[in-house]
Order: structure tokens, then C-alpha cells, then sequence
């Protein structure tokens, strides 16, 4: 009797998630021990997972208890303990599950809606119907609490950021709030404001997932019942009113908070079942989260479509970026307001074959994720800058690459009040007469960093253009003068320079006088101080206008050097960053370029003040690519402005690296060459380059390269081409699938749906009561070229083996290839899912199958292929010396099993190759012998089976030795990455 004690003991944990209520708890604990312990032992094995700190005070004590119980002995449970426990070594926390987050294709869910047999489609609500335009859906409180910090002047963050830990997943958002008015001392109408605030903010920002939408009108068109379950803390009736401003109109919500369930837990589903009155395969459900909407629905024999959040489809496959985009919004939680509506706007991704995020296309996708969001952060913190706004009339955004920056600011401006700003023309060529004594002067401070071929009279074109000027100084020049080269023999150059300084410097006596009149129609003289923008640096731009306008001229910059300062506390101007204190070479010159309008800079005034510009000859695709820009930036803006409302002008980001960081991964990480989407973009730059380079030229020397591969062709993988022939003469195919885990279905799936060539498939489920569900996810809804599905409920018993081999016994004549799979887990290693995920994706992942179906077309006597041992397992075994062959005589119970085949049965050390992990490819005739001898489903062990020792052990090292003495060959197969 004391191990039915230690038992009971044992389970006491487990049993908390079976029945998750008290009330549960305790009825069924009313109800006898028989029968409490019963249930837990049949449910909790299929609830409780191997993780966290769940495995040590939960999962194991588990799978003891039941382990107890079964084996009636405390030596044989003590026995496989330690067994266990040897074979599961250290857990690798780090190993997640090893699922595909792509989307399934959508079409394949609006096929499966329209099945007659589905009568009630449920959504969850938030991630699926609805976003959030964020990064992390905790940011919009930063958005409440400015809004409170302003009217009520509370600390919105420190009462509201922790307030559902401490009370629990149950709690409803009154409740919430009833405890922040009682803990922080608050009276009844504050803390009613604040939830008030709190709810009218979801409300603005939620809005409708559109490929989501589209499922949902499908649905009522088609004239289903439609439900909405969520675990959340708003109530139905707050749900209701949010739904249907984004144009849904559920028949009913189910809410966690409201029914005190949760769907995390399966038990949330048992009541929309229940109320719903249909059978749980009739109940389609759609949701974003694995565990709750996928995992949890199927338990219930619910019929359930894991389709990820917005986010979680565009990271597929993209840690990196991932890290990088939440860095950025870790650094202020504004960039995550910001860069969530980048990509849940710009980036939907229905087509499930997109391309990365992180591989660059176009100068739209590039916008979208740096500068746009970078651009209307930087407005927004114009706008909310209160210094600027009541000092200044105007903001002045100097030419050229004021262009862009302006014309966002004041479409933030058309939304929030502020103070205009206006395009003005400048640049070094245009002032330059005020910031040097002399010509020669400016000429001398040309540093040498351009065109080694650039000379002097490049130089001067560059400076007198169109000018009488340069005709006359052309004449006064030899050819070998001309020729100069400006930079490497500059003093030679000065010196030719100096014989016709008096020409120039009247030349620039009158261009100073032009320069005066129009910046006297920009720059008012009654104004005490203006303000300019302009990218930064030395802050010339700074000295040039204060000389000019004779008052102190401020700067708005993103970068500044030294010089910059130097020039502030000389002119006793100011100036306001928006980058670090370090110039960011690269980043400044392409944002310089990008933000500039497609027209050459400004290099003098005429005679009544109007901006010279040069002519630039700027190629159409040159003109396309920056319109893309400038586009893109400005719908954003507008976008932006239109989702957020009234919270916008709380956004106020203090400075742009969390975006800069984005774009150094981009261009400089990032393996897909990116910098060529910049090859279209040539400015001329005429004071150092005698050439026209492009942007991508410009900057890549700038870039940090870790190695001589990084940036070039070799690296990127558009460079890849592959070429697959179509399958000439397709084989009968059979696939059997043994599904004794429901909630791995949706992996499957997706390798199933990109299937090359049409099959058959059998499966094989454990549970009975769930084939309904299993024929709807199978179906050839979502699997379009699977020609028959069967499924087959079998006993819980031999493992995926005995159903292979006696459940797929009357199907073998009627193929010539034949796969056998199963949803493995390996709950006793570490790296279960992967080792999973590395058997499908060399067994059934499309280019596998077409690579596999070849290899057995152009070998006949090719009988059984497999891949290698799973790297990971191969390195357990050989770190704990344990042979292949098994640890429990399998090798033994194999030769007698040969023998009844008929069989030689003697098996050498040679011959110990087989699929570890039992999935492979086979023909039939080459395994006949294991399907027509007389096997009884009695003659395998009954669950639970251990790792070792058994029938379904020794089968597995069979196929391989069975094949090579019916005269086939046997090998191993990865497929090429």
C-alpha cells in the first residue's frame, strides 16, 4: 500500500492542472480517490510538459506517480528512474520547440471554411482579428501614462505595469483597477479615469488584421456561426464595442476574465463547447498563440489553424533582425510604437513565400523600416518640443537634405498644432563667402579625401558655373594649369589661384550681396533667433546664416563634430542632437542623399534672390527610386497620425539610434547585399569627385566588413540559383503518420502541404474520439495534393511500430514507395524537437521527397533510405558509451524476429545501421517479410514503454538488415541546404 501513498503524493501537482479550479478539484476528489486519481493519471500526461520549473516539481513527480501505479513496485520504479535520468542527462533549456511559425497559406484556411462540416468558426481576438501597432503590446501604456502624467500628474507605469501579475490571469480590468484605487490610495473617479483612459486608448489603436478580415467576411458569407475566445482582461462587453468599430460582429465572445477559464488551459474551449452545443469537430478555431489557440483547442478535439501574429510571421526564420528591431524598442518604448506600425502596416505578409525582412528589395521596403519611422518619430519630437515651439515662428530646413525632413514635419503638423516649417535653400557653395576672408582661403581648407583625378579646373567648375567668371578664368589658364590635380598638388593649384584672386574676389563681393537678399526674405531680421535643420556636423551652416542675418542662428542636427561646438559657444547659438555624439559616417550620407528632392544642390542666387541650382541629368530610375522614399515616408506619417489620433503628440523619441541600429544591421550584417538597392541613387558631388559615384559606391567603404566575403556577391543568396526538373514518372506513394500527440498536427501540415507529388495518407491516432478533428486538419483543404486520407484509431500500445506494421499490413501491395513517419517527442533528451524537426525536414520537406523520389527512380535496388543519427543524439550516446545495438538484448529479439520471418538470422557488427528514430523510406517488397509474418498487436508491450528493451526496439534496427537480405541496398540521405 505505500507506493499507492507516494502515488497519491506524487500526483497532488499534476492534479492541479487537470482539475484547475478548486471547485473542480474538490468535486472530483468527492467523487473517490479511484476515480480522482484515475483522471489525473489519463489527462495530466497530455497537459503537463517537460519545462521550466514545471518539470522538476510537476512533470517528473508525474511521471512517477503513474509510473508507481502501473508497475505496483517501488524497486522497478527506483530501477527506471535512475534509467530515465541517465538516458535525459542535463536539459538544454535553450532548445525551444522546434515548430515552423509560416503561416499556413491562406487559401488553405478560407477551403477549410467552407466545408459544410464546420459549423461554428471562432477567431481569437488579439494578434488575430486585431493589432496592435507595436512591438510589445505593454507599450501602449507608455502612451497612457503621458496622457495621465499631464492631467492627473500620477505615475500611470509604476501602478498599472504589474497589476495582472499580482492578481492573476482570472482578473478582470474592474477588478484591476479596484485594486491599483486601494493600493495606491486613489479616490473612486481617478481610478475610473484611469481605466476609462486605458480602454479608450485600446480602443484607438486596435485595428483589424486585414488578411484576418477577410476569413471573417468569408465566414459570413458562408453563413457560419461566428465566436470570439480570448484570454484577456477586458470583458466581452468592452470586446463587443472594440470589434464592432473594426467591423466585426461575433454571434458570441467568450473572454477569459468573464467565465474565470482560461483557453491557455483547454478549459475556457470545454465551455464554448459546451454552450455552443456542436460537436468539437464542428468548431474551426483560428488563432496567432501555439500554445493556447493551437495546442490547447486541439486537446479539445477542436479543429484548430495556428495562423502567427503579424509579427511572428515576418521574424520566421529572422532572430537577428528580431534582436535588433526589440533592441530599438527597449532603448524607448517609442520606437516601438513606431516601428509595430511599420510592420504592421507595411509589411503584411499573406504571400507565404515572402521574402525575409531583412533582405532589402527596394527603397520602399528600406523607407518603410528605417527612414519613415525615423522621420515621424523625429517630428512628433519637434512637436512636442515646447522649448522650440514657443521660441521660434518657423523651423527652416535647409536644402538639400532639409527636403524630406520637412515635408514629413509638417504633415505631423496638419494633425498637431505647431510651428510651420519652411524649405530653404543652402548648402557649402552657397554660403561659403561668409565663412572665409578669401577664395583662396575656402579653397585651402578642401581637404584632401576626393577624386585622386579631380583638378583645378573641376574645382572651379564646380564653383562658377554659368558664370562669366569661369569663361574669363578658363582663358587665363594653360591646359597643363587645368590639368592640376586639385588635391595631390594643392599648393600648386593655390598658387595659380592666387594670380586671379582680385576677379574672384569681386566675383564674390557681388555674390555675397545675392546671397544676402534671399536669406533677407528667409530669415527675418526682427526675428532675435532662428532655428535651422540640416544633418550636422561642423556646424558651418550655423556660422554662415549668424553672419549673414547678424543674429544667432540655432541647429536642430543629428550628428555634430567638435568644430560644431566650437562654433556654438562663439556665435552663442545652440544646438539640439538626434544622434550620438559620434558621427555615424555611413548612415549621415545616406540619409543625406535620401532625404534630398531629386534636383541639384544650390551654388548661387540670382540677381533678384532666386536659388542657381546645378543640373544633375538624374536617370528616371534614379527619380523613381527617390519618389519610392519620399512616398513611403510621407504615407507613413499620415498613417501614423490617423492610427494613433490624439496619443500621437505624446510620442516624442529622444534620439534616433534605436532606427540607426536598424540600418547598420541592414547594410553592414545583414547577408543579402543590401546596399545594391542604392545603385540608382548619383548625386554629383562636384567639390570632390570628377565622377558621378552612386549611393551603394559612396557607401560601402564606410561600412565595417567582419570578413573579406561580407558584402560581396559571394554572400548574398540571390546568387543561388537551384534548379529542380519536374518528377518524370511520379510513383505510387504512401505515407503513414502515427499521430499519437494531436498538437504536433499543425507541423506536419505544413511539411505535408508543399508535398511534390500526389499520395495517400494514412493516420493512425490513438484517441478515438479526435478523427473527426484529425480528418479536418489532414484534409485535402490544407493538403491539396494528398489523394486519400485515412485515418485509423489504434490502440496506445507499441508505439508509432505496432501501428505501422500491423495497421498498415493491408496497404502495402498497393504502393511502389512507402514513408513512414510519427510525431516524436523524445520527452527524455534535451533536444527532442529538434531531432524531430531534423528527421521531417530530410523526409518529407518538399525538395527531401523530390530529391528521395529521384534517388529511388534512378537506383531500383534501392530498398530503404533514412537520414544519419541526429547530430546532437549521436554526441549523447557516444559521451555515455551506449551502443546501437541497444542496451536490453534488441538485437537478440531482432534475430528471433528474422527467424520468424524466414530469414538468415544472424546479424554482424556491420549491419547495425538503422533509422534511429524509426522514420524512413522503404518499397515494400524490400520489408515484405515485417507485414506477412504473423506479428499480434498482445505481442507488444503495453505503455508506458521505456526507451529500450522492447518489440517496437528491436523492429526499428530491422529495416535496413531486412532490405539488404532481400537483395536491396540501404543507405542514408541528407538533403542539400
Amino acid at each position: 500500500m505505500l507506493y499507492r501513498y507516494l502515488a497519491a503524493i506524487l500526483l497532488l501537482p499534476a492534479s492541479l492542472s487537470v482539475f484547475p479550479s478548486w471547485r473542480k478539484w474538490t468535486a472530483a476528489l468527492n467523487n473517490g480517490a479511484p476515480f480522482f486519481f484515475s483522471q489525473v493519471v489519463k489527462q495530466a500526461p497530455d497537459l503537463i510538459r517537460c519545462r521550466g520549473w514545471t518539470s522538476v516539481f510537476v512533470y517528473w513527480p508525474m511521471k512517477i506517480g503513474i509510473t508507481l501505479i502501473r508497475s505496483g513496485s517501488l524497486r522497478l520504479t527506483a530501477q527506471k528512474c535512475l534509467r530515465i535520468f541517465r538516458w535525459s542527462g542535463r536539459r538544454d533549456t535553450s532548445e525551444q520547440r522546434a515548430i515552423s511559425t509560416r503561416p499556413v497559406p491562406i487559401a488553405h484556411v478560407h477551403n477549410l471554411l467552407r466545408n459544410n462540416s464546420i459549423k461554428v468558426v471562432s477567431f481569437d481576438i488579439f494578434d488575430t482579428l486585431l493589432t496592435r501597432p507595436v512591438l510589445h503590446p505593454k507599450d501602449i501604456f507608455h502612451l497612457v501614462a503621458a496622457r495621465v502624467k499631464e492631467r492627473l500628474n500620477l505615475d500611470f507605469i509604476a501602478m498599472r505595469w504589474k497589476a495582472e501579475e499580482r492578481l492573476g490571469f482570472h482578473a478582470n480590468i474592474h477588478e484591476i483597477y479596484e485594486d491599483i484605487q486601494q493600493r495606491f490610495r486613489l479616490d473612486r473617479q481617478t481610478a475610473q479615469t484611469l481605466m476609462d483612459e486605458e480602454i479608450r486608448c485600446e480602443t484607438i489603436l486596435l485595428g483589424p488584421r486585414p488578411e484576418i478580415k477577410k476569413l471573417y467576411d468569408e465566414a459570413v458569407s458562408q453563413g457560419k456561426r461566428i465566436i470570439a475566445v480570448s484570454d484577456m482582461y477586458l470583458p466581452g462587453n468592452i470586446l463587443k464595442g472594440i470589434l464592432r468599430k473594426n467591423g466585426y460582429e461575433p454571434d458570441a465572445i467568450y473572454v477569459s476574465c468573464d467565465y474565470r477559464q482560461r483557453k491557455s488551459t483547454g478549459s475556457l474551449y470545454n465551455i464554448v463547447i459546451s454552450k455552443e452545443s456542436v460537436q468539437p469537430s464542428e468548431i474551426l478555431h483560428i488563432g496567432d498563440d501555439y500554445t493556447s489557440d493551437f495546442e490547447a483547442a486541439v486537446r479539445a478535439r477542436i479543429v484548430a489553424v495556428h495562423y502567427p501574429s503579424a509579427l511572428g510571421g515576418l521574424f520566421f526564420g529572422e532572430n537577428r533582425i528580431q534582436r535588433i528591431l526589440d533592441r530599438s524598442a527597449s532603448s524607448s518604448p517609442y520606437w516601438s510604437l513606431l516601428l509595430g506600425y511599420s510592420l504592421n502596416s507595411f509589411f503584411r505578409r499573406e504571400d507565404e513565400n515572402a521574402h525575409p525582412l531583412s533582405d532589402v528589395r527596394d527603397l520602399r521596403h528600406f523607407a518603410a523600416l528605417t527612414i519613415a519611422p525615423l522621420l515621424t518619430g523625429y517630428s512628433l519630437s519637434l512637436m512636442r518640443d515646447k522649448r522650440i515651439q514657443d521660441t521660434y515662428k518657423q523651423i527652416n530646413f535647409a536644402s538639400r537634405d532639409g527636403y524630406l525632413p520637412r515635408e514629413v514635419y509638417e504633415i505631423t503638423r496638419h494633425y498637431l498644432r505647431g510651428i510651420p516649417g519652411v524649405y530653404c535653400h543652402a548648402g557649402r557653395r552657397a554660403y561659403y563667402p561668409f565663412l572665409y576672408q578669401s577664395f583662396q582661403e575656402y579653397a585651402e581648407s578642401r581637404r584632401h579625401c576626393g577624386d585622386a583625378n579631380y583638378t583645378l579646373h573641376d574645382f572651379l567648375k564646380a564653383h562658377f558655373a554659368g558664370s562669366t567668371l569661369l569663361a574669363d578664368l578658363e582663358r587665363n589658364l594653360t591646359d597643363e594649369e587645368k590639368a592640376l590635380p586639385f588635391f595631390e598638388q594643392q599648393e600648386k593649384a593655390l598658387v595659380v589661384l592666387g594670380r586671379m584672386k582680385k576677379n574672384i574676389e569681386n566675383f564674390l563681393d557681388h555674390k555675397r550681396a545675392r546671397i544676402q537678399k534671399y536669406y533677407g526674405s528667409v530669415l527675418s531680421a526682427a526675428e532675435q533667433h532662428h532655428i535651422v535643420f540640416d544633418l550636422g556636423y561642423s556646424g558651418s551652416i550655423g556660422r554662415a546664416l549668424t553672419a549673414i542675418c547678424g543674429n544667432p542662428v540655432d541647429k536642430l542636427f543629428f550628428w555634430e563634430d567638435p568644430e560644431n561646438r566650437i562654433a556654438d559657444r562663439e556665435c552663442g547659438s545652440t544646438t539640439r542632437l538626434f544622434g550620438s555624439d559620434d558621427k555615424d559616417a555611413a548612415t549621415s550620407i545616406l540619409l543625406e542623399e535620401l532625404f534630398s528632392p531629386c534636383e541639384g544642390g544650390v551654388v548661387d542666387f540670382d540677381a533678384d534672390g532666386t536659388p542657381v541650382l546645378e543640373d544633375i541629368a538624374a536617370s528616371d530610375a534614379m527619380k523613381a527610386d527617390l519618389d519610392a522614399v519620399h512616398q513611403t515616408c510621407c504615407e507613413f506619417a499620415a498613417g501614423f497620425c490617423e492610427r494613433f489620433g490624439d496619443y500621437a503628440k505624446y510620442i516624442a523619441p529622444e534620439n534616433g539610434e534605436g532606427i540607426f541600429a536598424v540600418i547598420r544591421y541592414l547594410l553592414g550584417e545583414a547577408p543579402f547585399c543590401n546596399l545594391r538597392i542604392f545603385k540608382n541613387i548619383q548625386f554629383p558631388d562636384p567639390i570632390y569627385y570628377k565622377q558621378c559615384p552612386s549611393l551603394e559606391k559612396k557607401v560601402e567603404h564606410l561600412l565595417p566588413h567582419a570578413t573579406p566575403f561580407s558584402g560581396t556577391g559571394f554572400e548574398s543568396p540571390h546568387n543561388r540559383i537551384a534548379y529542380r526538373p519536374p518528377l518524370s514518372v511520379p510513383p505510387r506513394v504512401g505515407v503513414h503518420l502515427h499521430l499519437h500527440n494531436m498538437t504536433l498536427a499543425s507541423e506536419i501540415v505544413r511539411y505535408l502541404q508543399d508535398f511534390p507529388t500526389f499520395f495517400d495518407l494514412y493516420i493512425t491516432i490513438t484517441d478515438a474520439a479526435s478523427a473527426q478533428t484529425a480528418r479536418h486538419l489532414f484534409g485535402r483543404s490544407f493538403i491539396p495534393n494528398a489523394d486519400a486520407v485515412m485515418i485509423l484509431p489504434v490502440q496506445n500500445r507499441g508505439r508509432d511500430v505496432a501501428p505501422w506494421v500491423l495497421g498498415m499490413r493491408p496497404f502495402q501491395d498497393k504502393y511502389e514507395l512507402f514513408c513512414h513517419i510519427h510525431a516524436k517527442e523524445s520527452r527524455y533528451v534535451s533536444f527532442g524537437n529538434g531531432w524531430r524537426t531534423y528527421l521531417f525536414d530530410n523526409l518529407i520537406h518538399c525538395d527531401a521527397v523530390r530529391d528521395i523520389l529521384d534517388l529511388f527512380q534512378a537506383y531500383p535496388q534501392l530498398g530503404c533510405l533514412f537520414p544519419p543519427p541526429y547530430e546532437k543524439l549521436r554526441s549523447f550516446m557516444v559521451s555515455r558509451d551506449i551502443s546501437p545495438a541497444g542496451l536490453k538484448g534488441e538485437m537478440n529479439l531482432a534475430s528471433a524476429l528474422l527467424r520468424r520471418m524466414g530469414l538468415h538470422t544472424e546479424i554482424c557488427r556491420s549491419e547495425i545501421f538503422f533509422p534511429m528514430g524509426n522514420m524512413l523510406w522503404y518499397r515494400p517488397q524490400a520489408l515484405r517479410q515485417l507485414f506477412t509474418c504473423n506479428l499480434s498487436l498482445e505481442e507488444f508491450a503495453p505503455e508506458p514503454l521505456g526507451v529500450e528493451g522492447s518489440l517496437a526496439h528491436a523492429i526499428e534496427r530491422l529495416p535496413a538488415v531486412m532490405a539488404t537480405k532481400n537483395g536491396y541496398r540501404t543507405g542514408t540521405f541528407v538533403r542539400a541546404f
